[in-house]
């Protein structure tokens, strides 16, 4: 694909913009071969970024929130409770927008989102949350860390049951949403604060 190829963004209000923005996002959640469905997560630790990939779960633009889920004895999850500060960041290589999104985190464990969430996870999904160690833990050799016998083919809701004591919903309200396009006769570049009762928007140099 060539530089003319791709499509021309830099007309769109601001307005538009936003709406673009939480299409896009809507649309990685629900899509698995979306350039959105697996960002880039990154919470803070001891002063310092912690990134990690993560799967999009949910997306409410009416309620500003962005969901993923994670197994409760993550070191995300100590972090996100030491500090809710956390941030996305998004890319689209063919359509060249790049979302860099901050949120206030918040986790899920026990309770009703987290009962919804998991009730409508698929097994597959489910299935990772069986893990006998807690993630990040050493290992004297290489291993998922699943426990014999979990194979797709003979998953139930009855054998990934025992994962739900490890499952966390981790809820995100967007407080701000940079958007960056790229193209060869110029750059766009966008700031959208969503913190307050009311919106800012505003164009930035990129």
């Amino acid at each position: 694909m060539s530089q003319s190829d791709f499509p021309d963004l830099r007309s769109l209000s601001l307005p538009s913009i936003l709406q673009d923005c939480w299409d896009r996002l809507v649309d990685g959640a629900h899509s698995a071969s979306h350039p959105f469905h697996c960002p880039t997560f990154s919470t803070i630790h001891e002063n310092a970024p912690e990134m990690r990939t993560v799967v999009l779960r949910k997306v409410l633009p009416d309620e500003k929130t962005i969901i993923i889920y994670t197994d409760y004895r993550s070191p995300k999850v100590a972090q996100i409770h030491q500090n809710p500060n956390a941030a996305f960041l998004f890319y689209d290589a063919k359509s060249r927008i790049q979302l860099r999104i901050k949120t206030i985190a918040t986790i899920h464990y026990q309770d009703n989102i987290a009962k919804q969430r998991w009730n409508e996870s698929s097994l597959s999904s489910k299935k990772c949350y069986l893990v006998d160690t807690a993630p990040s833990s050493l290992s004297p050799f290489p291993t998922d860390g699943l426990p014999p016998n979990t194979e797709f083919a003979t998953l139930s809701d009855e054998s990934v049951a025992p994962g739900y004591v490890n499952f966390a919903v981790v809820t995100n309200k967007v407080v701000e949403i940079e958007w960056l396009f790229l193209h060869h006769d110029g750059h766009r570049r966008a700031r959208f604060m969503l913190g307050g009762e009311e919106s800012e928007q505003s164009w930035l140099i990129p």
